[in-house]
């Protein structure tokens, strides 16, 4: 029988209650209800999380409440007062339990960065981009839990089957609005719903007010600007070369940098969210999870780096040798990149880190893909 464990923290203006009477119902109704069993924490403090993951060995963890604009997920410390855990934290504590801790669910506000962060460990992690109204929150449990009980047609994947319901029961009550649930699997962004929508106001705040309805966000809409038609068609054709050339172009279009001809920290630090998600999931989904910035990352993170744009010679080494920049201990320049999906898995794309002052090649690379990291999340 496999464990659920449900993480409930401060309740502040939020029906946590009700979202645990709906997991436990969908389970209870499941054709498959006499293969799990739900535990059940609430008013959650960092050490009780710790303990119950080591108590309970569960197969799913499922977290419940509020999350900050860092990626924090807010609990509670000894006197009841609001006590931030960083994704650092969480990373370090699922490292611990992936023996058995087979899916997260972060189902809270601003909790795409840890989610993307614990998916390194965990095979399925599921956070979400933006503010999350409190009954889309709920709806989507409810949906989630409702396909994990479904009978397994075709050997198709359960938790992906379960997050497909969890999509589909809040876009049928019509209140998914531009909070995207987002699912990992094994450390690749493999489901973003790409919905249109019309753009609501909402309140930016980094206290927990309410999980509320975020700014819109389409498929291709630049924050600044940016025009991906073109990248989107020369990656649907295969076009590598072009689609690499083009990522650049574009990135120093909505960086202000097309005179320099490179970018610098400074573009990459200000460089928007939404253009650098927008251009890693054009990647990842045309090459079947071959290419992008977010596999990059993965793979920069496995090597040791770390995001703090420091320079390390040794995490730089092993991160070209992984991605194909570096063979045989000896650097490839550009004509020497391969525009195929042959090519290792992170090997593009590379111009936008490759192009950059001559007298800083190396170190220069490496801070444009750590800062990249960053960004990212």
């Amino acid at each position: 029988m496999e464990k659920i464990l449900i993480l409930a923290a401060l309740p502040d203006k939020l029906r946590l209650d009700k979202e645990i009477r709906e997991i436990e119902e969908a389970i209870k109704r499941a054709v498959k209800r006499d293969s799990y069993e739900i535990k059940i924490r609430t008013a959650v403090r960092p050490q009780d999380i710790r303990r119950a993951l080591a108590e309970e060995r569960p197969s799913i963890v499922h977290f419940c409440g509020h999350g900050l604009e860092d990626g924090s997920l807010l609990l509670e410390d000894e006197s009841g007062n609001h006590k931030p855990v960083l994704p650092r934290g969480l990373v370090l504590l699922f490292r611990l339990h992936t023996d058995y801790v087979k899916c997260v669910l972060l189902n809270s506000c601003y909790s795409f960065d840890a989610a993307e962060a614990i998916s390194q460990h965990i095979n399925y992690v599921i956070g979400i981009n933006q503010p999350i109204e409190d009954k889309a929150a709920i709806v989507f449990a409810q949906g989630f839990y409702d396909g994990l009980g479904y009978d397994n047609i075709n050997d198709q994947q359960v938790i992906q089957r379960a997050y497909d319901e969890g999509i589909v029961a809040i876009e049928l009550e019509n209140i998914l609005q531009n909070a995207v649930p987002s699912l990992w699997e094994n450390g690749i962004l493999c489901s973003q719903p790409i919905v249109k929508v019309i753009p609501v106001s909402y309140s930016n705040t980094k206290t927990p007010e309410s999980r509320q309805q975020p700014p819109p966000s389409d498929d291709l809409s630049s924050d600044r600007g940016g025009d991906y038609t073109k990248l989107r068609n020369f990656l649907k054709a295969g076009q590598w070369f072009e689609a690499d050339e083009e990522t650049l172009a574009v990135m120093l279009k909505v960086s202000g940098r097309q005179t320099e001809g490179w970018l610098d920290n400074t573009s990459i630090e200000n460089f928007p969210k939404t253009d650098l998600r927008i251009i890693d999931q054009l990647w990842v989904e045309s090459s079947n999870g071959r290419f992008g910035f977010s596999v990059q990352k993965k793979i920069y993170i496995e090597v040791g780096g770390i995001a703090n744009g420091k320079y390390d010679e040794d995490v730089w080494d092993k991160f070209r040798h992984r991605v194909g920049w570096k063979v045989n201990g000896t650097s490839i320049d550009y004509s020497g990149v391969i525009f195929s999906t042959t090519a290792p898995v992170g090997h593009l794309p590379a111009k936008c880190c490759r192009k950059m002052p001559k007298d800083a090649r190396h170190s220069w690379s490496n801070r444009v893909v750590n800062r990249i990291v960053v960004r990212l999340s």
